[in-house]
């Protein structure tokens, strides 16, 4: 599985994100649920022809 991760900011704004604060815990769970979501849609994809009861 290969994730990429985009971040369209300034240097300015990637300092703050970088540097222990808010804006960094709220960056960190925005982070983690884009995360969760895509990891979400794979799972369902490569399971999507999968029916464990075989009733398919």
């Amino acid at each position: 599985m290969k994730i990429n991760i985009e971040i369209d900011c300034t240097p300015e704004e990637l300092k703050e994100l970088l540097i222990p604060s808010e804006r960094q815990a709220e960056f960190a769970a925005k982070a983690y649920q884009a995360m969760v979501e895509a990891m979400g849609e794979a799972m369902v994809r490569q399971f999507s022809g999968f029916d464990p009861t075989g009733k398919r």
